[in-house]
């Protein structure tokens, strides 16, 4: 029994290609990075980040999200727990645009990688960004 070549394997070893190589990028961390809230929270829930300097050890910061919070509150209370973390000297962070948050790395400090653990606050919509 011959087996016959098939179309379908060059493009799905070039999709995985592609695939893992788009993981990679992602993956890379940076100075500065947005967080973009939208919509408003429909049950009370938590936002857990991870913040994790390029070779060291991750921190989680949990932040409590009340029900019906809205893109702009949420802003306002991710904000307020990352900069009361982490303090000025390791990141900037500020509120830009009214609902997004910007963490920044200060001079000297490694890039970063930020990742959203959970988000349990239905409705409420959380991306991340690379500035």
């Amino acid at each position: 029994m011959a087996i016959k070549p098939t179309r379908i394997l060059p493009p799905l070893a070039l999709g995985v290609v592609l695939g893992l190589t788009a993981s990679a990028a992602i993956a890379e961390p940076s100075n500065k990075w947005r967080i973009d809230f939208e919509n408003r929270s429909q049950v009370a829930g938590e936002i857990e980040l991870s913040l994790t300097p390029k070779g060291g050890q991750a921190t989680n910061v949990t932040v409590p999200i009340p029900a019906a919070t809205n893109d702009e509150a949420a802003a306002v209370l991710v904000s307020n727990a990352l900069s009361s973390t982490f303090g000025a000297e390791v990141y900037e962070v500020e509120i830009d645009d009214g609902d997004d948050v910007l963490v920044r790395a200060n001079d000297g400090i490694r890039n970063f990688d930020l990742d959203i653990v959970r988000n349990t606050a239905d409705g409420l919509r959380v991306e991340l960004d690379k500035e």
